[in-house]
């Protein structure tokens, strides 16, 4: 079994950098609210999705023809699985942050072949994989989203 990243991963004050809710929080509060958010998320606490739109279709993004330019970047983020995606057992979680999408120590997903960049559980992939389009992330596309011109 591979390594998996833990919330101490997260460089909390880089996260909320931009937030000025969280900015404005003393230091020592900021702390312990660092303290609970990590605690809820080793408990699963921090999973909980709220209702799922049924009809809204996957996002229609070519992956095949940008991972050479993005280096699959979106397989580095951390996320909640649904319920019924931990009972199906075909994508592996965190167990140390139940309900969240497992990491190897290289911080990309377990399912990711790293020489192709393809999904070995494309056809499972999880919701948040299926629903979600990279082309307007700054963090996936910080020089905005390539054109093919």
């Amino acid at each position: 079994m591979t390594d998996e990243r833990t919330s101490t991963d997260i460089d909390w004050e880089e996260e909320f950098a931009d937030d000025p809710d969280f900015q404005a929080i003393p230091p020592e509060r900021r702390a312990r609210l660092i303290e609970f958010l990590e605690r809820a998320m080793e408990l699963g606490l921090g999973a909980v999705y709220g209702d799922e739109d049924p009809d809204e279709p996957d996002a229609d993004v070519d992956c095949a023809s940008l991972t050479d330019r993005c280096q699959a970047r979106c397989c580095t983020l951390i996320f909640a699985l649904t319920k019924e995606e931990v009972a199906a057992g075909k994508v592996r979680w965190n167990p140390k942050r139940p309900y969240f999408i497992a990491r190897d120590a290289d911080g990309y997903c377990p399912h990711l072949e790293r020489g192709t960049w393809r999904c070995q559980v494309w056809a499972d992939r999880p919701l948040r994989c299926r629903r979600y389009d990279c082309r307007h992330d700054e963090y996936i596309w910080p020089d905005g989203f390539p054109r093919d011109d």
